[in-house]
């Protein structure tokens, strides 16, 4: 087996279990937080905690979104095509093919590239924005930037390795491991949101609604 197979198969198993181990830990820490007398908690209030999920989905629902319309439709658009490539991809459909026997629908690679190059616009825009803007740079840790890096190099490498701009063998092996950083990392860095979402929403449209008497949307 040479290295790009080892990358490929083994590896890829190892960063799926490690996410699912890490982020069956997280979930259950979480759990048992709640049985901390320490830890406050509003009154439940499934109203207000749902209302706070969906508004969080709905570009442009909030304020927060509405007086913030372009960082809002560069964060919409980025969360979709980070999400839809990697699922959609004629190249990745083929590799679960060949692994797995699975097959759906692909989008276009002339839609690819372009959701592509956005994702690497996207990152050049966060990375200078979490370095500019005091209060994102208050908030920013060294895994924020690592994240940015790291997807910026997934996206580059893939969208040479597809054209083949350099050498297609090393690209590839860059852009698999790269992808595998960010799946271990999910349940340890910021990435997390994207499990938590719906919980600290809810909390917060619980805590804003029953305590605040407000709305966070």
């Amino acid at each position: 087996m040479d290295f790009y197979e080892f990358v490929r198969g083994p590896l890829a198993m190892i960063s799926f279990a490690v996410l699912i181990l890490g982020c069956c830990f997280r979930l259950v820490s979480f759990y048992l937080k709640g049985f901390n007398p320490k830890m406050l908690y509003p009154k439940e209030n499934l109203t207000n905690g749902f209302k706070s999920i969906l508004f969080g989905l709905i570009p442009f629902a909030t304020r927060f979104m509405r007086k913030r319309p372009i960082f809002t439709s560069i964060t919409v658009l980025f969360h979709l095509c980070v999400v839809l490539i990697p699922l959609f991809f004629m190249a990745h459909i083929v590799l679960w093919f060949e692994s797995y026997g699975v097959l759906w629908k692909n989008i276009s690679n002339g839609l690819a590239d372009i959701m592509t190059l956005f994702v690497l616009f996207s990152c050049i825009f966060f990375f200078v924005r979490r370095l500019v803007i005091p209060e994102i740079r208050m908030v920013t840790q060294p895994s924020d930037f690592v994240l940015l890096i790291l997807i910026f190099i997934s996206f580059l490498t893939g969208f040479m390795a597809f054209h083949q701009f350099g050498p297609y063998r090393p690209l590839l092996i860059v852009h698999i491991l790269s992808s595998e950083l960010l799946i271990v990392m999910i349940p340890f860095t910021r990435l997390w949101h994207m499990i938590a979402y719906p919980f600290s929403r809810y909390y917060m449209g619980a805590d804003f609604g029953n305590v605040l008497k407000a709305r966070d949307w």
